[in-house]
């Protein structure tokens, strides 16, 4: 039976995925508190995509790696780094944010054929190439499935996002990069380029 964990939630208008980097703006006291208890504690915590109408119940787990800027005003500016999926079980109270009962989710199929990671693989360096230059792939991580490692360098919506998270099958979740991809590509164009350029920040932003 997986190991269940009492974690802090932090919904949000985004889709965090293992190995990807994001910055947060924390301005309501109970975030701030989040991180203050996140980092005393050494412990992660789960953002989950908020719809509008509730949030997912499938997350991701997050530490905080880097603090940008603290305001005088209490707000932060801090970057996360995505941990494992978790699946939110029963919420718990006690605290001054949301905390839940949550336990990993492991994948189904954790494999994908080599010539699909190959091609996957291809078309992302092309699609750098386009933005970035010839030589400017960032390396891609090997301490998490191939999926997650590519997607997290590249500028997507979050639903699509999302539903990486979800999917358990390396292969599917693969196969869903390299559309991403293909599309970016076949849509690529000089003046999306420039735009793509002028926005990207550490990422490959799709043009």
């Amino acid at each position: 039976m997986p190991e269940l964990d009492d974690l802090g939630l932090f919904p949000l208008g985004l889709v965090l995925l293992p190995g990807e980097r994001v910055p947060l703006h924390l301005f309501e006291p109970r975030y701030r508190q989040l991180m203050a208890d996140c980092v005393l504690d050494d412990r992660p915590f789960v953002i989950l995509q908020d719809h509008g109408e509730g949030a997912s119940p499938i997350g991701c787990t997050a530490r905080f790696v880097a603090l940008g800027r603290r305001f005088v005003d209490g707000r932060l500016n801090v970057t996360v780094s995505g941990g494992t999926v978790v699946r939110v079980l029963e919420q718990t109270s006690g605290r001054m944010y949301l905390s839940a009962w949550v336990e990993e989710v492991a994948d189904e199929a954790p494999d994908a054929p080599e010539e699909l990671r190959d091609e996957v693989r291809d078309l992302f360096a092309r699609l750098v190439a386009e933005i970035a230059g010839e030589g400017n792939a960032p390396p891609i991580r090997d301490d998490i499935p191939f999926s997650y490692a590519l997607a997290g360098m590249v500028e997507m919506p979050a639903e699509p996002k999302q539903d990486l998270l979800e999917c358990r099958d390396e292969e599917v979740r693969l196969s869903m990069v390299r559309d991403i991809l293909a599309a970016a590509l076949d849509g690529a164009d000089r003046e999306r380029i420039a735009a793509a350029r002028a926005r990207t920040n550490g990422k490959v932003a799709l043009p």
